[in-house]
């Protein structure tokens, strides 16, 4: 069993050679001036694929798609891919008429291939896997990371920034053995306003928060949770977040107004202090 992982990845390809032991070789990438891209890998068997396939999402799908083929070509029989971060995810079904479900249009594109499983880092939505039948989707959640470095801050509840991310926060919750909520949107019937407060009226003053979500891009729906619980009498508040994109002006939103920031190393970026190679190198040991 070989790893090949994109050159951007060299970063997680390391410690998890290191610890499964495996032979790690970096993909061979061209990118050509009229923005053509190609790739060269040595044949094998079996193999771990690791493809970052952020930023530059379209170019290193293409990338990924050509190592694959290549892959396949030259008689692999099993590839296990891991994508720290899966792009498009949160297109997960359709919003309006004639939209795609970009997420299962992605997943057909890697059954084409040998593809026996796919690890990924909290993907956004769990039933993601579920668009596709013979590839097992492993989503991989760092929880017990996120409750060691929020621990030392004494959190006195766990609230997501919406329904959706309300299973992050009872996972985390639970490792901290505190409360757990999702912030509800209300509108203020006389003048118009919209807040937000916590769908079961949890009292926030006074308590130390910790906001838990999947995605940071521009910053707007954690910044909107994290004002309205100091709203609420929040004494502190701490995001953790799986896959910081910080886009425009994000950190600057972040910095006014949360009093810290974890993320993962899934997308490196200056609040990158969850290490997940371990738990990738976990999840990788248990399907080969």
């Amino acid at each position: 069993m070989r790893l090949y992982y994109f050159k951007n990845a060299e970063d997680l390809a390391k410690p998890i050679t290191g610890a499964l032991g495996l032979d790690a070789r970096p993909l061979e990438e061209r990118d050509f001036p009229d923005g053509e891209v190609l790739v060269r890998v040595e044949p094998a068997r079996e193999a771990v694929l690791l493809a970052r396939l952020y930023p530059d999402v379209n170019k290193n799908l293409v990338k990924l798609l050509l190592a694959l083929d290549a892959l396949s070509d030259y008689g692999a029989d099993r590839v296990v891919l891991v994508v720290p971060y899966l792009p498009y995810a949160r297109q997960d079904r359709r919003f309006r008429e004639g939209e795609p479900i970009s997420v299962k249009t992605m997943l057909a594109h890697l059954r084409r291939y040998p593809v026996s499983h796919l690890v990924a880092v909290d993907l956004h939505k769990p039933y993601i896997g579920d668009y596709v039948a013979g590839m097992h989707v492993v989503n991989v959640y760092p929880a017990e990371r996120y409750a060691n470095a929020v621990r030392r801050w004494g959190v006195d509840v766990v609230l997501s920034p919406d329904a959706g991310s309300l299973h992050r926060a009872s996972t985390l919750a639970g490792l901290l053995e505190v409360p757990y909520d999702h912030f509800e949107k209300f509108r203020d019937r006389e003048t118009g306003e919209i807040y937000m407060k916590p769908s079961g009226a949890m009292n926030l003053q006074g308590k130390a928060v910790a906001l838990v979500d999947d995605i940071l891009a521009t910053g707007g729906t954690l910044v909107d949770a994290c004002k309205n619980a100091k709203l609420l009498g929040a004494s502190a508040v701490y995001a953790v977040v799986s896959h910081c994109q910080l886009l425009g002006n994000a950190r600057e939103k972040i910095r006014g107004c949360v009093n810290a920031l974890y993320c993962t190393n899934t997308i490196p970026c200056e609040y990158s202090n969850v290490d997940v190679s371990e738990d990738l190198a976990r999840a990788i040991s248990a399907v080969l």
